[in-house]
């Protein structure tokens, strides 16, 4: 069974794996809220729907200012700084959300029920769960189910754990020895299961980072190719006929097309600023987004949906925000890319880790909010069209990912780690 946090960013990553698991005999199911069904049986996969409903509060259940305490108590870097600040401002206020203690909405079973009640009926002998699904191992201890957490990206939980028991505990009495821990012991309360490690980072983890932008933490790693996976459709003709000048995508990615924010830029100024380039500009953004008043110039193609693992391989280069989908998809179609965290809330802009590989091997480039304008990223797309060092660093991205075994690979594995901890 597959834990799936209901969001295509994170569904989408392990479609392939997924595969390579049915390919290989094995039965699979796909366990995730009503909102993530289509997505997961147009890719050819079981959907079992946990929950009648997904009523969220509209603020997560979080003490910011005791977060606020643990930040001053951490003495970070500037580097860890990043990362905390992804953690404690992307990470923590959604499992807030889904995993906070609260009575279930009148008339609806809370999804923690529904899949400790599919596990025990249907008894899988691996749960493979999101890092953010902390149900998942909940449902494998009651069915007695090895499991094993499904990585998109930098490991974060891992990390915080770490770095609050270094720091923390007898050092800072008053703030407890992992925020974390406390925001989820209600949960693991109500289930009767006490909380340790394998509750947190899994019996071990399968985990698709470039060895470059891991973490160095004490982590019992599978490592897997990210192969690309952004959906099907019925391609249209233009997608493979060669342009006549250079294509460039700009994206915010699946979860950050409907909030996607420029700085004081607005869309419409940024794709005309762009198009005066000599290139062919496809947005992948739908027509609300821009106002339908506007002329578009005829060097810009408006497209509402199309999977990046197609377009992108006709493209000279990505403008996009950093998303774990977006960013495997261009290393995959070797293609250099732009990345600012300004177009969507899903990370740190420049800071990111994923920005960071891409500058230091040379794949391509990254824009802080600080800096950002229209003028900015047409200067970095323009670079990154003239500068050929770009394309042969793309090739050192695209080599980093051919050295991870692929999803069939590692099937045997999970085989074997699977009869070593079930039961």
């Amino acid at each position: 069974m597959v834990a799936a946090w209901p969001s295509t960013t994170h569904v989408y990553p392990v479609v392939p794996l997924v595969w390579a698991l049915q390919s290989a005999g094995h039965e699979v199911r796909v366990a995730t809220y009503p909102s993530m069904a289509d997505a997961i049986t147009k890719a050819g996969l079981n959907a079992v729907v946990l929950g009648e409903c997904e009523e969220l509060p509209t603020k997560p259940i979080i003490d910011e200012q005791h977060l606020a305490g643990v930040t001053e108590a951490l003495k970070l870097s500037p580097h860890e700084s990043v990362l905390w600040a992804f953690f404690r401002h992307r990470v923590l206020p959604v499992l807030s959300k889904f995993h906070a203690d609260r009575p279930a909405a009148a008339g609806h079973r809370p999804m923690a029920d529904d899949l400790i009640d599919f596990a025990r009926t249907w008894r899988p002998d691996l749960i493979l769960w999101d890092a953010s699904f902390f149900a998942a191992p909940l449902a494998a201890r009651a069915c007695g189910a090895a499991h094993a957490r499904l990585m998109i990206g930098v490991d974060y939980w891992a990390w915080s754990r770490e770095i609050f028991r270094e720091r923390l505990g007898d050092r800072h009495p008053q703030w407890g020895s992992d925020p974390l821990a406390d925001l989820l012991q209600p949960l693991f309360e109500r289930y009767g299961v006490e909380s340790d490690d394998e509750m947190f980072i899994g019996q071990w983890t399968v985990d698709p980072t470039p060895p470059r932008m891991q973490l160095p933490l004490d982590v019992r790693y599978v490592p897997v190719r990210a192969v690309p996976y952004n959906g099907a459709v019925a391609v249209p003709p233009w997608v493979h006929e060669p342009p006549t000048r250079p294509r460039v995508c700009l994206t915010a990615g699946l979860s950050g097309r409907e909030r996607m924010v420029a700085s004081g830029v607005s869309l419409p100024e940024l794709i005309r600023s762009l198009a005066e380039l000599d290139i062919e500009l496809v947005a992948t953004l739908n027509k609300d987004q821009l106002d339908d008043d506007l002329p578009l110039p005829d060097n810009v193609r408006l497209v509402d949906y199309m999977p990046l693992d197609l377009l992108l391989p006709s493209c000279a280069a990505v403008l996009h925000h950093g998303g774990p989908g977006t960013f495997a998809a261009a290393i995959a179609a070797r293609v250099p890319q732009l990345i600012t965290g300004v177009l969507s809330s899903w990370d740190n802009g420049a800071s990111a880790p994923a920005a960071q590989y891409v500058v230091e091997r040379q794949a391509g480039l990254a824009v802080d909010q600080e800096s950002f304008s229209a003028d900015v990223l047409k200067s970095g797309v323009s670079r990154l069209l003239e500068d050929v060092s770009f394309r042969e660093g793309t090739m050192a991205l695209y080599e980093d990912l051919l050295a991870a075994p692929s999803p069939a690979a590692i099937v045997p594995a999970l085989e074997r780690l699977t009869a070593l901890h079930h039961g």
